[in-house]
């Protein structure tokens, strides 16, 4: 399974949410593409044009242009002398996009511990019971990407929650198709717990340190594995 990524369903989630002021054809490209690109359908550095992806996707030029820019705005692409092509890193820059991760999830463990409603909690719970009682390696891969983003929207700070949806969609992308296995599963939960033990007593500090050792023993794990790719 993975830690905070997944390519698995997520319908609902924040990473399905179109960007705000966009027409309705221009959403769609968007949503389509943004879903082929986090798949692995569309390797690292591949390159991408809207003339050909207008045939692909059946759609006319106009909105794939735009949905192709917002994308690139989004640090999916990057732009290529012909058109855009899939974003590509190295290990340097997974480490600068987690060590910006690193703070603010963190900083989002500690608002939530102290911001959190009994709605948010339960929500919080039921994704971590389902996550714990999950056999199907794409349902804990979704229940526990579900878990991290419940906990940014626990801590009432949109402006956070928009920069983490951001990083942590860049850093999917440097997944190769399905994502590789981070970790033990019952090692993840268990972090999970003592995250969510920190919430349940209001304790701001501890939970953020757990976020922090739980976030950067998933780095050192990513960047192993990306590495070894």
């Amino acid at each position: 399974m993975t830690h905070g990524d997944t390519t698995a369903d997520l319908t609902g989630s924040l990473l399905s949410e179109p960007p705000t002021g966009r027409d309705d054809q221009t959403s769609k490209q968007y949503l389509r593409l943004r879903a082929d690109i986090l798949a692995g359908k569309f390797p690292r550095g591949a390159a991408l044009h809207e003339t050909q992806l207008s045939e692909t996707y059946g759609a006319s030029r106009t909105p794939i242009r735009e949905a192709l820019n917002w994308l690139a705005h989004d640090g999916l692409l990057e732009r290529a002398t012909r058109g855009f092509r899939v974003r590509s890193g190295t290990a340097e820059d997974v480490i600068e996009i987690y060590a910006a991760r690193v703070a603010l999830e963190s900083e989002a463990a500690g608002a939530a511990a102290v911001r959190h409603t009994e709605l948010d909690m339960a929500r919080l719970e039921q994704l971590h019971g389902f996550c714990c009682a999950a056999t199907d390696d794409a349902e804990v891969r979704s229940g526990n990407f579900r878990f991290h983003e419940a906990l940014w929207q626990a801590a009432h700070n949109s402006t956070i929650t928009a920069l983490l949806v951001r990083l942590t969609t860049q850093l999917r992308i440097y997944d190769s198709g399905p994502p590789s296995n981070y970790g033990e599963p019952d090692l993840l939960n268990a972090e999970h717990e003592q995250i969510l033990a920190a919430l349940r007593a209001r304790d701001e500090s501890a939970a953020r340190e757990h976020m922090r050792a739980h976030l950067e023993r998933s780095r050192e794990q990513r960047i192993r594995l990306f590495a070894q790719s």
